[in-house]
């Protein structure tokens, strides 16, 4: 059985200006004389920086995280003595180190034991022969920024949107700066560190599938590798068992013994089996369970796990007359209404502190699909155990973002090895739903005139990785996946692709480019929103805060450079919508969450009153992980803006919503993600005055977009429309913002004052 010593807590720093100073070994770092502060593991340098007044104490607040740049050179020497772990006879100890960010080597009692150059993934080494009763571990951390400036750039490498990056570094990509975070270019120990006393008895191989026979009973078939001494597996005494259970009445077991071998499968049948569903259509049922090594009646070696009985498929078609990108979950075609995720924190040893708030988030928005975009870091475990038991599917990108990725040989291994990580780590959960190769690559190779199918990187490497270690999940080598008829469409002026990010030049929210996109998936979508005035004033200094035409408005819309493109955005869709220009921060600040509000709703109920030609909305994005002017509907402090409940009544499983003018007429819709047919009553009356314009009862057939009832109306008429309901013993509502723009900001006010009033009703 395998033990843990945690190695957390209180370490010492030590560092020096690597373009001057580059020692490679402890002794000659003790002999520089070079300073030290105290250091907290898992953390980053620069939290410890600021903790020790080298940097400010708020690393975001004002300008300050430019400050953070002057320690971009460096290079970082933790240490930490401990004493070696008690063993018995067999058994080995293992150094683990959870998340080192990133190029690292490792030297235990002066003798240098490894290297790392994956900031994603752990790394482990076996020092065993190397402990004595007290030990000293360095770990030397090397400037990620002088590694990026000494690597060669062939001209492929020039392909992209963010080419400034670590391109060849296995780090987070928005590190180097992004539209969405602050360049930090980070360096630390951002997860655990550990030992591991193991014995010679463990899992190698462990995972399962779910198997429908043809009246779909789900049974399920585990696999397995084990390592165990020699004598053990040549003989007839090991023997491997799984069982599990989902509440109180289902449950399965299966047993297998080893004869002379060290590999098995074990098919289980499932006792009254619970289907996994996502939030809407039906409970997301797990099955905890455990798989045990046993020699004898001894259990030797252990695994908890995930389970959940489900199948997925992605069906895509690029043909003009039948575009398709439509997930089924156990054969029923979903609705996909959701978020993309960024990381929590620029500083990732943050991010677990943050986890617990902002998931309940997603489940009190409503959400049934989160998309991890490829520009940030793997989640750790509780987010997954999360999305398992709140029927949250999770499409996964893997760690590339807006560049071409080099094709050579040492890239190669380590990405591999980084993906093979993340796909046996993660593939137990049934919420993961698609393996994505990266983020907007296809796009980046298609817009510089090169066929994306070039990149052999999400076309051969990864596809064969997967076939190897998870043959049964959809997965799409980028996003949006460009293929090579697409390419060709593309170039022609034809546009043949069913997944995409509606970004375009976010000018009105109702513009062609949004109205009328084909796209049946849209992946990645967003509109900016200032944050509240509590927030602004938490993020700038207080000579900044109003007008926002000044430096820090503009460092905090994630931009280093000076280009205040962003906040002028939010000021353009201000007069956009509303025509005037505001003179407080707190009228900016609500007609921008106004605009952001209202675009995101309707992004979101176009493409529900789009079935069954729409499958699936992913707007961006959920919560900032810096504070900033961004399309986050939550900020950095936690703070909703107005979008969010709008967001939460827009993608509720279930809604009644009215479709854009067409033939004089708006068509009320009922919006039914749910395999339940829901009956009600319904009422559509004027916000304002309160007269009716539509009242009657409904029946919704599950699983789809029903039309109800047209509503004539003008164009020019500006009103707000409130869509009231009771069905299925539960009340609703809803608003549509009828007209076009200009409207007026003071009338706004007035409908918003009367919309919270019914929300507060409950």
């Amino acid at each position: 059985m395998e033990r843990w010593i945690s190695l957390d807590g209180t370490w010492t720093l030590y560092f020096t200006d690597e373009r001057r100073q580059a020692p490679q070994t402890p002794e000659e770092l003790l002999a520089l004389g070079a300073p030290c502060i105290p250091a907290q593991v898992p953390g980053n340098v620069e939290l410890d920086l600021s903790r020790a007044g080298l940097l400010p104490a708020d690393l975001f607040q004002g300008m300050n995280p430019r400050k953070a740049e002057a320690f971009e050179p460096f290079g970082w020497w933790y240490v930490r003595e401990f004493p070696a772990p008690e063993s018995a006879a067999g058994e080995r100890v293992f150094l683990r180190l959870d998340g080192v960010d990133c190029l690292a080597e490792y030297f235990l009692n002066g003798e240098r034991i490894g290297a790392s150059e994956n900031t994603f993934m752990p790394h482990e080494f076996d020092v065993t022969d190397r402990l004595r009763p007290q030990n000293a571990l360095w770990v030397h951390i090397r400037s990620a920024l002088l590694e990026q400036l000494s690597q060669p750039y062939a001209q492929y490498l020039l392909t992209g949107w963010h080419i400034d990056g670590g391109v060849a570094l296995r780090k987070p990509a928005h590190s180097f700066g992004w539209d969405i975070f602050p360049r930090a270019v980070t360096a630390g120990l951002w997860k655990s560190v550990r030992l591991a006393v193991r014995d010679a008895y463990a899992f190698a191989e462990l995972g399962y599938r779910v198997r429908f026979d043809r009246v779909q009973t789900p049974s399920l078939e585990f696999y397995f590798s084990v390592d165990a001494p020699l004598e053990k597996l040549a003989g007839q005494s090991l023997s491997v068992r799984v069982a599990g259970r989902c509440g109180a009445d289902s449950s399965f077991f299966g047993q297998c013994a080893l004869d002379r071998v060290k590999v098995g499968r074990i098919a289980c049948a499932v006792e009254n089996p619970k289907l996994w569903w996502p939030y809407g259509y039906g409970e997301a049922n797990v099955y905890d369970a455990v798989a045990e090594l046993l020699d004898g009646e001894t259990v030797v070696a252990r695994r908890e796990l995930n389970v959940g009985l489900r199948q997925i498929r992605l069906k895509q078609s690029e043909e003009p007359e039948q575009l398709q990108f439509q997930f089924e979950v156990n054969g029923v075609d979903v609705f996909c209404r959701g978020s993309n995720w960024v990381p929590l924190s620029a500083y990732h040893s943050l991010d677990r502190g943050r986890y617990a708030r902002a998931l309940a988030l997603v489940t009190d928005i409503g959400c049934n699909m989160l998309r991890i975009w490829g520009g940030g870091v793997y989640e750790q475990e509780c987010f997954y155990d999360y999305c398992d038991r709140h029927g949250i599917l999770v499409w996964q990108d893997f760690m590339m973002a807006c560049q071409m990725c080099p094709m050579d040989d040492a890239f190669r291994k380590n990405l591999e090895a980084e993906v093979v990580w993340a796909v046996r780590t993660l593939r137990h959960h049934p919420c993961i739903a698609l393996w994505a190769g990266d983020n907007e690559i296809d796009e980046c190779l298609s817009s510089s005139g090169r066929d994306p199918s070039m990149n052999r990187i999400t076309r051969e490497w990864i596809p064969q990785l997967l076939a190897q270690h998870d043959a049964y999940r959809p997965y799409l080598p980028s996003s949006p996946y460009i293929s090579s008829a697409g390419y060709a469409a593309l170039q022609e002026g034809r546009n043949h692709i069913p997944e995409r990010h509606l970004w375009g030049t976010r000018d009105y929210y109702k513009a062609d480019y949004y109205a009328n996109s084909t796209a049946c998936f849209v992946s990645e979508t967003g509109y900016h929103g200032c944050p509240a005035p509590e927030s602004v004033r938490q993020i700038v200094d207080e000579d900044c805060v109003w007008p926002w035409s000044n430096e820090q408005w503009t460092l905090h819309s994630s931009d280093q450079r000076g280009d205040d493109a962003r906040v002028r955005l939010m000021a353009d869709q201000i007069t956009q919508l509303f025509a005037f220009e505001p003179q407080s921060l707190e009228d900016f600040s609500l007609a921008s969450q106004i605009s952001q509000a209202e675009a995101k709703k309707f992004f979101i109920e176009r493409v529900r009153a789009g079935r069954p030609a729409r499958s699936g909305v992913l707007w961006w994005n959920l919560l900032d992980g810096w504070p900033q002017m961004s399309d986050a509907v939550v900020d950095y402090f936690f703070r909703k803006k107005l979008a969010y409940t709008y967001i939460r009544r827009a993608q509720a499983p279930f809604a009644l919503l009215l479709g854009e003018m067409r033939d004089w007429n708006h068509t009320l819709l009922a919006a039914n993600d749910t395999l339940e047919t829901v009956r009600g009553a319904c009422t559509v009356s004027d916000i304002e005055t309160g007269a009716v314009l539509w009242e009657g009862d409904f029946l919704a057939p599950p699983n789809r977009t029903t039309p109800l009832a047209d509503l004539r109306m003008f164009y020019s008429e500006q009103r707000m429309l409130l869509i009231r309901w009771t069905a299925n013993g539960k009340r609703g509502f809803n608003h549509y913002l009828c007209g076009m723009p200009p409207f007026s900001f003071a009338k706004y006010k007035l409908w918003l004052a009367k919309l919270q009033a019914v929300e507060a009703e409950g």
